[in-house]
């Protein structure tokens, strides 16, 4: 059950980038911070990159049909789950969206784009936390040691390029992008500064 660990751990990677992109529109609307935008489009990014096309695609595809095969009354959280997977490409593109107007328009656009992150953080924090608490357990419970070598082989080969102990090539740089634009106390780079 190799799987079961590395799905959670991408959840607290998620869980951490998620808190950085809310704390940082939040030092925006409430501490006056000029927003940069390349941490902005540097998280979407990410987010987009790893999480729509590697973590959720890997559930799609060998941890949800394992589990309909072997407890057909897990149908309605599935596709209840898998729905949210093709509502959250949705919702990064809206919030990128969101962000290139809030970008050229300038602050009038902020309530907007705030608007449309605190919405996609709590649907991201709520569908992990179903996963978790409702679909591993019935994966543990219901999945055989074979249905297993093959999820935890397919979870294995899905290293997180920011996070992972070998960062993928094309993801080195946006690490050292999120981590080094994200101001402090956040990230590691320089604390913005205030409008006035």
């Amino acid at each position: 059950m190799k799987a079961v660990t590395i799905i959670k751990r991408e959840h607290r990677n998620l869980g951490a980038v998620l808190t950085c992109l809310e704390l940082l529109v939040r030092d925006i609307g409430e501490e006056g911070r000029q927003p940069d935008f390349r941490v902005f489009h540097a998280i979407l990014t990410y987010l987009d990159s790893f999480l729509d096309r590697y973590h959720h695609p890997k559930e799609d595809e060998h941890l949800f049909p394992a589990l309909r095969r072997r407890y057909p009354e897990s149908e309605a959280i599935l596709q209840r789950l898998e729905a949210q997977h093709e509502d959250a490409i949705e919702m990064t593109d809206e919030v990128r969206r969101a962000l290139s107007t809030y970008e050229f328009a300038g602050d009038d656009a902020f309530p907007a784009f705030r608007d449309l992150v605190m919405k996609y953080v709590s649907f991201e924090r709520d569908h992990a936390y179903t996963e978790e608490r409702e679909v591993l357990p019935l994966a543990r419970e219901h999945l055989t040691e074979q249905d297993w070598e093959s999820i935890d082989a397919a979870f294995e080969d899905n290293e997180d390029p920011l996070f992972g102990d070998t960062r993928r090539k094309e993801y080195g740089k946006l690490a050292s992008v999120i981590a080094n634009l994200t101001p402090a106390p956040h990230g590691l780079g320089a604390k913005w500064k205030s409008r006035s």
